[in-house]
């Protein structure tokens, strides 16, 4: 395959593959190392889809305008099927998740509500994303952010983020615990005989895909170059002062965190909200908590949430919603008091990225998820 050829139909071609991963990952069943492969690749499939199939609206017929937007519907049901799937998890009884049919005589009024609470909650916030669609909004939002409110891969990207933003907590708001924090979920991850015992192989792979998908969302090929394609996301080789900026940030953060943290433990249980069950996170991360799992954990958290977040986003909308996108990312396994401590680091993070780069900002963060999980490891409380 000559390289003017794949530059031609990139988009294309990287709908196939993406497409036929999905359909594997999703359907197939492959086990063991392809299998996990495969199954990390479905988190950036369907974005990936998305953003070529929006790079074809504007270099094809206008028919792909109508897909694209028809893709973008799905992957926000898609989302908001992930948060009440989760959320059923945190509610229903262990009994009631494993019946073949649910018996209505055993809901009662109360478990009911909770459940239609989760699915109206879930639906509002979808529909609320679909702001983004508006002209008129786009056009109000574009006089604080550098985006094109005229574009139609800006629009997508918008509709995502803030599909992102607002339906993930809709499980936390609902139920007053955060999904893999629930006693059910526990309870199958200890009967599965933990469910992250593979989370080195899995944070690799999810490392990679987040990275390869970035790349192409960002236009690699398509309308950039490889070398303007990291330039865009900000990777660069950094300089030994921004290396060392990075490692003694990230350690300052790990300190003055730990501060912010009991603060807002005590401010969120004085406001009767949930705060963060410690114990429930470190079962949580049980698995990883080896000195490689460790190592594996921090990078992939580190580069892949700076080059997918901050890389990506950033430099088109802002600090604000893309800190907000991060700490929405995390509302299945902190309580509000974790999920303001991860808005109030993404903020920390968007700022180092906006006055160095990404590979600086990536660098910090890994170092801050390195140590914070080196405690755990070592018994230490966080």
């Amino acid at each position: 395959m000559s390289r003017e050829f794949f530059q031609r139909h990139a988009p294309e071609l990287l709908i196939a593959f993406f497409g036929l991963i999905f359909l594997v990952a999703a359907f197939g069943e492959t086990g063991g190392e392809v299998g996990a492969f495969l199954t990390s690749a479905l988190d950036v499939a369907l974005f990936v889809i998305l953003a070529m199939l929006v790079y074809l609206a504007g270099t094809r017929h206008p028919l792909f305008r109508w897909i694209a937007v028809l893709w973008l519907l799905v992957v926000v049901a898609g989302l908001a099927a992930i948060a009440t799937g989760f959320g059923a998890i945190a509610i229903l009884p262990p009994e009631m998740l494993e019946a073949e049919e649910i018996d209505p005589e055993t809901i009662d009024l109360a478990l009911a509500v909770e459940v239609a609470l989760l699915l109206l909650g879930v639906l509002v916030a979808g529909f609320a994303s679909l702001v983004g669609l508006s002209r008129r909004f786009r056009g109000w939002l574009a006089g604080y952010l550098p985006f094109d409110p005229d574009s139609l891969l800006h629009t997508v990207a918008l509709v995502v983020i803030l599909a992102m933003i607002l339906i993930p907590p809709i499980p936390l708001l609902v139920t007053g615990v955060p999904p893999f924090l629930s006693e059910p979920f526990l309870d199958l991850l200890l009967e599965s005989g933990d469910l992250f015992a593979e989370s080195i192989t899995l944070n690799a792979y999810t490392l990679f895909w987040t990275l390869i998908g970035s790349f192409f969302i960002a236009g690699a090929f398509i309308r950039r170059t490889g070398c303007e394609t990291l330039e865009r996301l900000g990777l660069v080789r950094p300089t030994g002062k921004e290396v060392a900026f990075a490692v003694g940030a990230g350690l300052v953060l790990v300190a003055v965190f730990h501060f912010v943290d009991l603060a807002l433990a005590m401010l969120v249980g004085w406001l009767g909200l949930p705060v963060t069950d410690m114990e429930a996170v470190n079962l949580l991360f049980a698995g990883a908590l080896t000195i490689p799992g460790v190592i594996m954990a921090s990078v992939a958290a580190g580069f892949g949430e700076e080059v997918s977040i901050r890389g990506l986003l950033q430099p088109r909308f802002g600090i604000l919603l893309p800190a907000l996108l991060f700490a929405s990312l995390h509302a299945f396994q902190y309580s509000w008091d974790g999920l303001i401590s991860v808005f109030l680091a993404g903020i920390v993070f968007a700022y180092i990225r906006q006055y160095t780069n990404t590979t600086t900002s990536a660098i910090t963060h890994t170092i801050y998820d390195l140590v914070l999980f080196s405690m755990m490891l070592v018994g230490i409380s966080i």
